[in-house]
């Protein structure tokens, strides 16, 4: 099922450019918009769960959502991971200031030079290309696709679908995953990964 996936994607995304350091070519305006501002969403996110009383689980999993805590070398090794979601400040689309899912296993895979993204469990998967972007950041760019489905929408063709963040690694086997502006629910998702040995 994976490899039909990632093999109808691949087709269905003729026009990604061949350079993954060019990932503008191949983002949506409205997802570059979000991704030039992950920062400012970040900040937002991380206030609206101190102000709503989750202080204490934002201290707990730092640098988790600090703004700085990128570190050199933020290419994803391919590997299988332990990844979590936590919504920041959902509170204007009638959420929680902080919610945090538990965890489920992704995979990164190297696919012609290029590294492919797969949330693997879970009711809603993310599936997508990840693009390097400088030495601190990469970015993904990919497609939600429900537990119940059997077909993928192509990234870029319906907006509700598309997931974009950039990447960063945290420290030694930790990176994050920053969604800005996400479709549903809260101000910013994070997604933390740490590989399955």
């Amino acid at each position: 099922m994976i490899t039909e996936i990632l093999l109808f994607l691949a087709s269905a995304s003729g026009s990604l450019p061949q350079s993954e350091s060019e990932w503008r070519d191949a983002a949506t305006q409205a997802d570059a918009e979000r991704l030039d501002g992950w920062k400012k969403a970040l900040e937002v996110g991380r206030e609206g769960a101190i102000q709503g009383g989750d202080a204490d689980m934002i201290e707990k999993r730092s640098p988790l959502f600090d703004v700085d805590a990128a570190q050199s070398n933020s290419d994803l090794p391919a590997g299988l991971y332990n990844c979590s979601i936590t919504k920041l400040d959902g509170k204007a689309n009638g959420g929680l200031p902080y919610i945090s899912y538990p965890r489920f296993k992704c995979r990164v895979t190297d696919v012609g030079g290029r590294k492919h993204f797969t949330k693997l469990t879970g009711s809603q998967m993310t599936i997508g290309w990840i693009y390097s972007a400088n030495n601190e950041q990469s970015v993904y760019l990919g497609t939600l696709m429900y537990g119940y489905e059997n077909a993928l929408t192509p990234y870029g063709k319906t907006k509700e679908r598309d997931h974009a963040s950039v990447v960063h690694r945290i420290g030694k086997d930790r990176w994050r995953m920053v969604f800005p502006y996400p479709y549903y629910e809260s101000v910013v998702d994070v997604m933390e990964l740490t590989p399955i040995k």
